[in-house]
């Protein structure tokens, strides 16, 4: 595939006046038998003038390669990958044109077997995750347990990949276009908050070759010229997130210890903000760690060499995936990145163990940014995720996108930051941890939501052991399920040999990544 230059046409045919002058300043003396060629050096020509760039590369989560076996790990089963061009409409010499950018969507999720099976399930009058539970019945809550004791999907990573676009005139550039806030409406498939009068970019609804002062917007590969008569519609595509951003009452906690940050959810009655950003460093006298945050901008940026990445994006959600008879609780997690001309928005949700079980958190760790490994695409699996593994710069990420569900014990320390191992490292993770494992309170009468009396309860906080602070023993174990906010991100070339480029999506053929990184075929 040629990842320089993807077209839809003008607005209409180019003039042979155009072409003569054309193959004159090209330097081509016969113009027989060549109109169609030189035509394509014009579009060519006309792209590179409107559009910056228009390419995007096939871009992952690392999934663990050969390290995802373990019996205390969640890793990712199923995967889905979409080809999403966008159409950038502009003008060029009083002649208004569109050209198609490439665009890719991939994500990821991961099950679990009997969820519920090492855990103890907190009563309805302790679930503190929704308006004090009010939307949530004892008989959907059974439901929501069923499901978590069968074979639930526990977390999702998603990667779209655009080019790092703009348009010549305009002074708003795709980066500028896509927000949190968008982003998280595209993913969810709701045109009707993205619609209205006198938006530059428009996704999922503008019309190629159409004057409507839309600039962008985010279409569906399965839709082609024949299915929507001719005139190149663009439709809105199915959801891929079905997250809510305002469905958790839950806060935004973070423990940061040097260049180590762990964050957590905690009970509404804290008064922490429900989304944060959580920078990757801060000076030792900045005080700005996990500051709220609003859906409109990607916050601050880090450059290391060429890459540039937001703040990891933070926030308390509800996510229903499929099959899941109601919303549950899970943390949600993105960021920005500007890579070799193309931006990169990585993230996805983990669900929350807090509001759910006794004695056992989720927690999301990270030790620095994100690395991006750029490998070539081949028939060597082996070779592959070896070229891959070459470039990460952390012991961690050969663990990828692997969730870790056991107790905070020995095994535990290979899932988190080195900086927590030890001196004050696991006393401050069992402090962030019980803080989210806490009841919370009423947010009405101010009391501790009691679901047994307090002598039992005490007998029960007595019982509660942080195995990296008080060591083996008796009592119940505190429980965590750990994700990588700082995940490898691969980059497949589709060169050769890449099989005339079809680890991209929009041809028809298969990602030979996918089995190289989890033994598993493509879908």
């Amino acid at each position: 595939m040629n990842t320089n230059s993807r077209r839809r046409g003008s607005d209409g045919p180019i003039p042979r006046r155009k072409l003569l002058a054309a193959a004159g300043a090209l330097g081509l003396v016969g113009l027989s038998g060549c109109v169609g060629d030189i035509r394509g050096r014009v579009e060519d020509e006309a792209v590179a003038r409107l559009v910056s760039t228009t390419a995007a590369t096939p871009s992952f989560f690392y999934a663990g390669g050969e390290n995802r076996t373990g019996e205390r790990q969640h890793a990712e089963t199923s995967y889905t990958q979409e080809y999403v061009p966008i159409v950038a409409s502009g003008e060029l010499e009083g002649v208004s044109r569109t050209v198609e950018l490439e665009g890719i969507y991939t994500d990821s999720t991961a099950k679990a077997q009997d969820y519920n099976s090492v855990r103890s399930n907190k009563r309805r009058s302790e679930v503190d995750f929704g308006d004090d539970g009010d939307d949530l019945d004892e008989d959907t809550l059974d439901r929501l347990y069923e499901y978590l004791d069968d074979e639930p999907t526990v977390s999702q990573r998603f990667v779209v990949v655009v080019p790092d676009a703009s348009v010549t005139g305009r002074e708003e550039s795709l980066a500028d276009a896509i927000t949190p806030e968008r982003l998280l409406d595209q993913l969810a498939a709701e045109p009707s908050r993205l619609d209205g009068e006198g938006k530059v970019y428009a996704w999922g609804r503008a019309k190629a070759g159409t004057d409507t002062g839309n600039l962008y917007c985010w279409g569906n590969n399965q839709t082609k010229a024949a299915d929507s008569g001719g005139d190149n519609e663009i439709r809105c595509r199915t959801t891929h997130l079905a997250i809510d951003t305002d469905g958790s009452s839950r806060g935004i906690a973070v423990e940061r210890m040097g260049a180590g940050v762990a964050v957590c959810t905690v009970p509404g009655d804290e008064g922490a903000p429900s989304w944060r950003f959580v920078p990757d460093f801060l000076d030792d006298d900045d005080d700005g760690d996990g500051i709220p945050t609003r859906l409109e901008s990607w916050g601050e940026e880090t450059s290391v060499g060429g890459t540039t990445m937001s703040s990891c994006l933070v926030g308390a959600v509800t996510v229903q995936p499929p099959g899941c008879p109601c919303p549950m609780p899970a943390l949600f997690h993105a960021r920005r990145i500007r890579h070799d001309d193309q931006l990169l928005y990585v993230g996805g949700w983990i669900l929350d163990d807090a509001p759910l079980y006794e004695n056992s958190v989720t927690m999301l760790v990270a030790d620095g940014l994100n690395d991006i490994v750029d490998i070539e695409h081949g028939d060597d699996f082996e070779a592959m995720r070896q070229a891959a593994e070459s470039g990460f710069t952390r012991e961690r990420g050969r663990f990828g996108s692997v969730c870790y569900d056991g107790a905070f014990d020995r095994e535990s320390l290979a899932y988190l930051p080195p900086v927590f191992h030890e001196g004050d490292g696991p006393q401050r993770l069992a402090s962030i941890s019980k803080r989210s494992a806490r009841t919370g309170r009423n947010p009405q009468t101010g009391k501790e939501i009691q679901g047994v009396d307090d002598g039992e309860r005490q007998h029960h906080q007595e019982r509660m052991r942080f195995p990296l602070v008080d060591g083996d023993g008796e009592g119940e174990a505190m429980r965590c399920l750990v994700g990588a906010l700082d995940c490898p991100i691969v980059r497949v070339d589709p060169a050769e040999p890449c099989h005339n480029g079809c680890c991209c999506p929009s041809r028809d053929c298969e990602c030979n990544w996918l089995p190289a990184m989890n033994g598993q075929s493509p879908r």
